[in-house]
């Protein structure tokens, strides 16, 4: 339930207003015209809209549904397990959030409709997961494998992230150091020669060029930048944009096949979950594709979707999608057959778990090399380029 502060008109025209609680607000209008008000505008209280913006930390929610899948399957009442839990949350919001959904419940709610409440705490996933779980009866199984699915999804993303800070440092220093040469050390190096730039060899006039570019026009360098982050970010947040730039990122050689992995797997295990929750296979489809983290792949398992429900199976609409892991098909093609999807899923992730590490080390073994090579190639030429004048200095006093 909701608190709502509203504006209503009497039957005399006059404007009042006040708070009432409700479900939603077409709860609240019924409510109201029962009392012979017409309902004007309504919005949450500003303490609803406070719990609204409070959020679950992703470790706090790893912990709640570890701890309450423990108390579920031991028989104790989960309004008592869940108030047991919010008290031993450190995050001030976390409790917060806790302490609402068992108001919820006290009130009468299921455990997926309290749930329902904070979308931006409990991930779709999540709720369709504890829905399926309460309509089956195995809510603490259910919990149990949320709990190892985030487990997971956390040691893959630690996976990824690992796998981008040595290239993106790399990458980082190499950019400063090449500003740091252009912009500070091949101007000083053009005061040494007082007959000016036609005294230095072709090729420091040539990184010279680029150096006064760079010092004449560094406003506009760091604006171009700029606007380019700003451009590639608005492009994300645009679910064309994702889709273009996130299927471009699957035709990169070697890193597009850790990309396609990597979304792959995290379809597969929660794919997995939905499925032994006793998801229907729609259900199935569009949460964990649209939890796979590449909105290329989330688009063809949301087209994959639609082939369902025109008549095609699993596997046939999965084979339309070029863009589709042939091991994916293959596997679901064999749970089609044996009635074991869910196992054919999980086994799918299992073998992700185990070859994404490999696939990471490999594309990181070719990648460092080739960096450092072409960081070696780039500052070499430029100190070339700074020493030389420096040499045919010598030189000449020789």
């Amino acid at each position: 339930m909701n608190t709502y502060e509203y504006v209503a008109i009497q039957s005399d025209g006059a404007a009042i207003s006040g708070r009432a609680v409700a479900r939603d607000e077409l709860d609240l209008d019924r409510e109201l015209e029962s009392r012979g008000l017409v309902l004007s505008r309504a919005r949450l209280a500003d303490s609803q809209r406070a719990l609204r913006a409070a959020r679950l930390s992703h470790d706090d929610l790893i912990t709640l549904t570890t701890q309450l899948a423990a108390i579920v399957g031991a028989g104790v009442h989960i309004v008592e397990g869940l108030e047991g839990i919010g008290q031993r949350l450190t995050r001030p919001a976390s409790r917060r959030v806790v302490e609402d959904v068992v108001q919820s419940l006290r009130a009468g709610s299921m455990l997926s409709e309290a749930l329902d409440r904070h979308p931006r705490s409990f991930p779709q996933v999540y709720r369709s997961s504890v829905r399926s779980g309460e309509a089956s009866g195995a809510l603490d199984r259910v919990l149990e494998h949320l709990a190892a699915h985030m487990e997971w999804a956390r040691g893959m993303r630690a996976t990824a992230l690992q796998a981008l800070i040595y290239p993106a440092v790399l990458l980082a220093a190499l950019v400063g150091l090449v500003f740091i040469l252009l912009y500070f050390v091949l101007p000083r190096i053009l005061t040494l020669f007082p007959g000016g730039r036609d005294e230095l060899p072709r090729e420091t006039q040539i990184v010279m060029a680029l150096s006064e570019f760079t010092v004449d026009n560094i406003v506009w360098i760091a604006a171009g930048a700029i606007a380019l982050v700003s451009a590639f970010v608005l492009c994300r947040r645009r679910p064309a944009g994702r889709v273009a730039l996130d299927s471009a990122l699957l035709r990169v050689p070697r890193a597009g096949r850790v990309a396609q992995q990597l979304a792959i797997s995290r379809f597969a295990s929660t794919a997995a979950l939905l499925q032994d929750a006793g998801c229907d296979v729609f259900t199935l489809l569009g949460v964990a594709g649209s939890t796979c983290g590449n909105a290329a792949l989330a688009a063809a398992f949301e087209r994959t979707s639609e082939r369902v429900r025109r008549g095609q199976t699993i596997t046939q609409a999965l084979e339309s999608e070029p863009q589709m892991d042939p091991m994916l098909v293959q596997m679901v093609a064999v749970g089609e057959k044996t009635g074991e999807l869910a196992r054919c899923f999980a086994r799918l992730a299992k073998y992700y778990d185990d070859d994404i590490p490999r696939a990471v080390k490999r594309f990181l073994a070719l990648l460092e090399p080739c960096m450092l090579l072409g960081a070696g190639i780039v500052v070499g030429l430029i100190l070339l380029a700074a020493l030389a004048p420096i040499f045919k200095l010598y030189e000449s006093i020789g």
